[in-house]
């Protein structure tokens, strides 16, 4: 039997700064009440969409906060607690903790390319010092470890390992996954182009990148795959696809941010190491948004 309820679409949300550069709070709980009005089954505060990389530890406090203080209840709020340092990851484990969420996303260390016997020692250890449930994060492409199946199958007998993010784009692995965790622990994709694949594998839910920008074009896309509704999935595509098509024409956070702007939905620039898209880069966002008709298919479903 499942360890949890999460389920469905969480959205991992971005943070918009003002253009002096602190974090733009007021406009920042706008989104996270907007992505619960969507239809958004639960949050994702300082994962790598959000910046955590780029932020201090007090900064990702005060939107763990601030997360909890919009969502009220309504949906759960995960704490993206990833750092190189197992330290850090911990102090931010305890912050989550008393600012009320309701869970925490961990990727193994990041930049150190640990083993998988040292990711298994580094989970054990994070996992040993907080209560809260914890959310595993496998993303090979981004920190250079494959958190493969078996791992997560022994890490699955830690108590507060409910579910696992695997981003890893490989279904395969996620089938493999699946047969081997499912009904234990809830299995998310990192990607929403890759709903319509995996749910019918016993995949439970999405950490989401495009539901903060797309209205309810995400809710309505995962609500007719697993509903086996292919005439309405087959129709939704072409503009979730395209927004994907948007992160890739440049580093993909900052693309989050300039198709979101380009949406007239505000987030401001990414803070560096990454730089805003250049305007050719924007312009070739706008086009592909253009070409998909995305910004009609937002408003129709609104």
């Amino acid at each position: 039997m499942s360890k949890t309820t999460w389920q469905g679409i969480h959205s991992v949300l971005v943070t918009p700064f003002l253009p002096e550069g602190p974090i733009d709070f007021p406009r920042f709980e706008e989104l996270a009440e907007a992505n619960i009005r969507n239809g958004a089954d639960g949050l994702i505060v300082c994962g790598s969409t959000g910046e955590f990389y780029a932020m201090s530890v007090e900064e990702r406090v005060k939107l763990f906060e601030a997360t909890v203080k919009v969502a009220a209840g309504r949906v759960p709020v995960l704490a993206g607690v990833s750092d190189l340092h197992t330290g850090v990851v911990e102090a931010l484990s305890a912050a989550a903790e008393k600012a009320g969420c309701d869970g925490i996303l961990a990727l193994p260390p990041i930049y150190a390319k640990p083993d998988l016997r040292e990711a298994e020692h580094f989970y054990r250890r994070v996992c040993g010092a907080t209560g809260l449930p914890v959310m595993l994060y496998n993303s090979p492409a981004r920190i250079g470890v494959n958190i493969t199946p078996d791992l997560v199958a022994r890490l699955a007998e830690l108590p507060n390992v409910v579910a696992i993010k695997d981003s890893s784009a490989d279904i395969q692995q996620v089938t493999e996954l699946c047969q081997k965790v499912k009904g234990e622990l809830a299995v998310f994709v990192g990607y929403e182009t890759m709903i319509r694949a995996a749910l019918p594998l016993g995949v439970t839910g999405v950490v989401a990148m495009a539901h903060q920008l797309s209205g309810r074009l995400v809710r309505r896309y995962f609500d007719a795959c697993r509903a086996g509704d292919a005439a309405t999935a087959d129709a939704l595509e072409p503009a979730l696809f395209a927004i994907y098509r948007c992160f890739k024409a440049g580093s993909f956070y900052a693309g989050i941010k300039a198709a979101m702007n380009t949406l007239g939905q505000p987030v401001g620039i990414p803070r560096e190491p990454l730089l805003p898209f250049t305007d050719a880069q924007m312009a070739g966002v706008a086009r592909i948004l253009a070409e998909a008709d995305v910004a009609a298919t937002i408003q129709k479903l609104a």
